[in-house]
């Protein structure tokens, strides 16, 4: 694993050793030290902490230049033995949300990022006791870890829109219609916990680096297309963010010059035109489904062969293709993934994605993997507990 310089230091360096140990089970820390490409004395020193904390233990002992672990500095050359550390799944706690603009999923993730509860629960963001309605559902899954004595280390709380990510200040949501909103120090002020907060794709991206395929892969693109469009970056090893952690609105990606207006106050964003939110305007508009028709009715429309529900998603494949071919010429990455809800079009979808992708990359760039992964309602609620693991925090604590 190579990660960008500067983003694994300080409390990276703790994040990086926990996920590695979540992903790979247990490890000498020579082999910590090589994969993360730290010298052992860094490792060594995290190591002591983590297992003071009561986060990684100790596992029988092995000799370094054995058939798993490479001879590193002058102990592995003189074949001194090597006791692996592996991670304590249940020593800590998280607790993830996400907040969307119908719903809000609350799960509860160990630290190797396994969901051991969750729920969605209906939502509407406009209503004056939203907050009040989000903390609940929040304290309820405190309640839940608490009575079951499961250790806490605080809540990550993942949103659409653009977020400060030191502060965890909400700068602005046009899903939510909240802006300029202090969420973070709002909900740890009711909750009385750790709380932090990110944009939901950056989450998402987040996670992919600590415990996905991305783990090993120093650059990559993470797409999500659901309601709204969103684009994660890795490069170099390190998140991409912008200057302002506005990075990766690929939805407001300005496709028709003379498009419908978007949320976001232009006309012609990709988001009006491939997102499953304008799919399903699109397939009411025309006749596709019937006015109250759902996603599930497009989806029966396209599986039964009807025309115009195919000629529709041909040509939000042919979109996306044709953007995202532009985002990978621009940056070059290892992979791009695709996740969302989108991704249950994608028998119909996907052909005319491949096509305008295939046509539109440049020689260097016509090896990036692609990567359409199944939807999963609780991907980004877990990432948002990733968040936790990722911020600086003191040893997990009880919460009663």
């Amino acid at each position: 694993m190579r990660w960008g310089a500067g983003s694994i230091s300080g409390n990276m360096t703790r994040t990086a050793v926990l996920a590695l140990l979540a992903r790979s089970g247990p490890l000498s820390r020579a082999e910590v030290a090589e994969r993360l490409e730290l010298s052992p004395a860094t490792v060594t020193s995290v190591a002591r902490k983590l297992l003071a904390e009561g986060l990684v233990r100790e596992k029988g002992q092995v000799r370094e230049g054995g058939p798993r672990a490479p001879r590193v500095g002058r102990a592995a050359q003189a074949g001194r033995p090597s006791i692996p550390v592996e991670l304590v799944p249940d020593a800590a706690h998280a607790i993830g949300v996400q907040v969307a603009h119908e719903h809000v999923t609350v799960v509860l993730t160990r630290l190797d990022a396994v969901t051991v509860h969750g729920a969605a629960h209906a939502f509407d963001p406009s209503l004056p006791d939203a907050l009040d309605r989000l903390i609940a559902l929040i304290r309820t899954e405190i309640g839940y870890a608490t009575s079951r004595g499961l250790p806490l280390l605080g809540a990550g709380v993942a949103v659409p829109g653009v977020v400060d990510p030191e502060t965890g200040t909400l700068r602005m949501s046009v899903r939510l219609g909240w802006t300029g909103m202090p969420l973070a120090a709002l909900l740890r002020e009711a909750l009385g916990l750790p709380v932090f907060v990110d944009n939901d794709i950056s989450a998402v991206t987040a996670a992919e680096r600590l415990y996905g395929p991305g783990a090993d892969r120093s650059d990559f693109l993470l797409v999500a297309i659901g309601q709204g469009i969103g684009l994660g970056m890795v490069l170099d090893g390190a998140p991409y963010r912008g200057a302002f952690g506005a990075a990766g609105e690929l939805g407001h990606f300005p496709v028709l010059p003379d498009g419908p207006a978007c949320s976001c106050g232009n006309r012609g964003c990709l988001e009006t035109q491939a997102s499953t939110e304008s799919l399903l305007r699109q397939a009411r508009e025309t006749g596709v489904v019937a006015p109250d028709g759902s996603l599930g009715d497009l989806r029966a429309a396209a599986n039964s062969g009807t025309p115009d529900a195919l000629a529709l998603l041909d040509r939000a494949g042919e979109l996306l293709g044709r953007t995202l071919a532009g985002s990978v010429n621009l940056l070059g990455p290892q992979a791009l993934v695709v996740i969302g809800e989108i991704t249950a079009f994608w028998p119909h979808l996907g052909p005319a994605f491949q096509r305008a992708l295939d046509a539109h990359l440049i020689p260097d760039t016509q090896d990036t993997l692609v990567d359409v992964r199944a939807w999963d309602d609780l991907l980004i609620a877990a990432a948002a507990a990733g968040i936790v693991l990722a911020a600086p925090l003191a040893a997990p604590r009880q919460h009663g």
